[in-house]
C-alpha cells in the first residue's frame, strides 16, 4: 500500500471532489483518480460512489477512513521525526486568519513555505479571536492570528500593533465632531462570540445596546456598512482604502490600537510541522525570539 494512495483517499474523502483534492495535493485529477483506483483494487472494495455532484464515501469507505487517517498520521510522524531538514517535513497546517490576506502578508508566507517547506500544505480559514482561541485549545487548528490577551496554554509571537477605526455608511449624518453618545445610539455590526473589538465597544460606549448583526468576517462587515446597516470596527488600513473608494466614511472618535499575535498550542510546540511554520512566521515578520 502506497503512502500517497492513502493521502489521496483521505483528501478526496474530505473534499468530496477530485479537482479540489488535486489542487490541495499539487497534482492533477487523473493522478488522484488513479491513486483511488489502485487503492480500491488493492483493498478489493469500492471506496467512493462517483456522481455528477462529486465523490461520496461508500459505507466501507466510511469505515476505513478513520483507520487511513490514523495510518497516515503515524507515517507522517515517523518521516518527520527522521528528517533533519525543514524542506523534507510533510504534513498539513490548519491556519486561522483574522485580517485580509494582504495585511497578514499571506501571499509571501505561501511563497516561502512553497520554497522552503514543500511538504507542508496550508489549510486556511477565517475565524474571530474567540473562535480561534477555542479551536487552538481543542487542537482543531494548528496556528492562528489573534488579538488581545494570550491565554497561558498558548505560545504567541507578537506581530504588530494594529490600529482599529470606525467605519460608517456614507449616508450617515455622523461626523468626526459627533459625540460618543451619538455613536452609541447608532446600530452597530459586531463580531459576535468573544472578540476584543466588542469588549472595547461595550466599555467605551456605556449606553451601547444595539447590535442587530454579528459577523467575524471583515469583508462582510464592510459590505454591510457600505449598504447602510450600521457602524462597525475595522482595521485602519482596510477602512482607509474603503473610504478612498467612497464605500464608507471613517469616524475617529473610538480609534484604538490592539496587539496582534500569532499563536499555537504550547503542548504542540515540538511538532515538526508546527515548528517549521513557526520559523517561517518569524522570518516573515522579522521576529528574533
Amino acid at each position: 500500500m502506497e503512502f500517497y494512495h492513502l493521502r489521496s483517499f483521505v483528501v478526496v474523502a474530505k473534499t468530496g471532489n477530485l479537482t479540489a483534492a488535486a489542487k490541495q495535493l499539487c497534482t492533477t485529477p487523473p493522478a488522484i483518480s488513479a491513486h483511488i483506483k489502485s487503492l480500491e483494487e488493492e483493498l478489493k472494495t469500492p471506496l467512493f460512489e462517483r456522481s455528477s455532484k462529486g465523490m461520496a464515501l461508500t459505507e466501507k469507505g466510511k469505515l476505513l477512513l478513520p483507520k487511513a487517517e490514523k495510518t497516515l498520521d503515524s507515517a507522517i510522524d515517523m518521516v518527520n521525526l527522521a528528517v533533519e531538514n525543514q524542506s523534507e517535513i510533510i504534513g498539513e497546517f490548519k491556519l486561522s486568519i483574522n485580517q485580509s490576506p494582504n495585511l497578514l502578508k499571506l501571499p509571501l508566507l505561501l511563497e516561502n513555505i512553497t520554497e522552503n517547506c514543500q511538504g507542508i500544505h496550508l489549510n486556511i480559514e477565517t475565524l474571530s479571536t474567540g473562535a480561534a482561541l477555542a479551536a487552538l485549545q481543542s487542537n482543531v487548528i494548528d496556528g492562528a492570528y489573534i488579538y488581545g490577551d494570550v491565554p497561558n496554554e498558548l505560545f504567541a509571537l507578537p506581530i504588530k500593533q494594529q490600529k482599529i477605526t470606525t467605519i460608517a455608511p456614507t449616508t450617515t449624518l455622523l461626523t468626526h465632531e459627533s459625540l460618543i453618545t451619538d455613536l452609541a445610539q447608532a446600530p452597530w455590526i459586531t463580531m459576535g462570540k468573544y472578540c476584543p473589538f466588542d469588549d472595547k465597544l461595550k466599555s467605551t460606549l456605556k449606553q451601547f445596546t444595539t447590535a442587530n448583526i454579528n459577523t467575524s468576517s471583515d469583508e462582510t462587515r464592510l459590505q454591510l456598512v457600505k449598504a447602510g446597516h450600521g457602524l462597525s470596527f475595522l482595521e485602519y488600513d482596510e477602512a482607509q482604502e474603503a473610504e478612498n473608494l467612497q464605500y464608507v466614511k471613517r469616524l475617529v472618535q473610538l480609534d484604538f490600537e490592539i496587539p496582534l499575535f500569532f499563536a499555537i498550542n504550547k503542548n504542540r510546540s515540538d511538532e515538526p510541522v508546527i515548528k517549521a511554520v513557526l520559523q517561517e512566521i518569524k522570518i516573515l515578520w522579522n521576529i528574533k525570539q
